[in-house]
């Protein structure tokens, strides 16, 4: 008996280090099926590269309406950075780690963001966006919103410690939201290399400045698509619901 409950472990271990689960698992068992998978990996999934797991999206760390002590809106905030494009995730891990040996504690607001939680922010006012839907970096994994933390609260109006955070984002060649004048965002970095929201929208992304160091990159942005384009579902039928509510009531 000791044997095959062995077996079975080995077997099952093999398998989920392959990051594939089986089509016949229902969606309601999906969850459970990937808790786990977690059981055999050498660590989080969310800390983890890019994989070929189906459903590797639903383990992205996501963030409530009034997390960080601002109303931003109904839709959960993506706050992962595996969401993001791989040469910019590690721009900004490496953000995190110099401010943190500055002593400025950043939290991660917001990564990646889909169409409907977008244009969320649009109807929210002009304070919150001027962009709709697909018109902005973070549809295409290359921008971030971060905040400093102090004592475990939140610090949004110190303009000094700002000015700190965006120097140390512009060393790394980002581009820093509190330059922009018509709509003041200092906690918003965001990288394109030197590309457009135009070709953006077109399937075109930024090569790092030594492609070398990222070997499976259109492996990984590939991945990141099918991963983005779940989440995409998942928030625009969400959106979509809410708003046939409201208009029922």
């Amino acid at each position: 008996m000791r044997f095959f409950i062995v077996q079975v472990l080995v077997g099952f271990s093999f398998f989920c280090r392959g990051q594939m689960l089986p089509l016949a698992y229902a969606p309601e068992h999906t969850s459970a099926v990937i808790d786990l998978q977690c059981v055999f990996a050498p660590e989080p999934f969310h800390t983890q590269q890019p994989t070929d797991s189906l459903y590797a999206w639903l383990r992205w760390k996501t963030i409530a309406n009034y997390a960080f002590g601002k109303n931003r809106g109904d839709l959960p905030m993506i706050a992962d950075l595996s969401a993001l494009h791989p040469y910019f995730r590690d721009q900004v891990l490496q953000l995190i780690v110099n401010c943190r040996s500055k002593g400025i504690e950043l939290a991660v607001v917001e990564t990646f963001r889909t169409h409907a939680k977008q244009n969320e922010y649009k109807s929210l006012g002009k304070k919150y966006t001027r962009s709709t839907g697909g018109r902005s970096k973070h549809q295409y994994g290359l921008a971030v919103d971060v905040v400093p933390m102090k004592d475990s609260v939140v610090v949004w109006d110190n303009k000094v410690l700002w000015k700190k955070i965006g120097l140390e984002g512009e060393k790394l060649g980002l581009t820093w939201g509190g330059r922009w004048r018509s709509l003041y965002d200092p906690g918003h970095f965001e990288w394109t290399g030197g590309l457009g929201t135009r070709s953006l929208a077109l399937g075109v992304f930024p090569l790092p400045p030594q492609p070398k160091l990222y070997p499976t990159l259109p492996r990984d942005l590939r991945y990141l698509q099918t991963c983005w384009q779940a989440w995409e579902a998942e928030q625009g039928t969400k959106a979509s619901t809410r708003a046939a509510l409201t208009g029922l009531n």
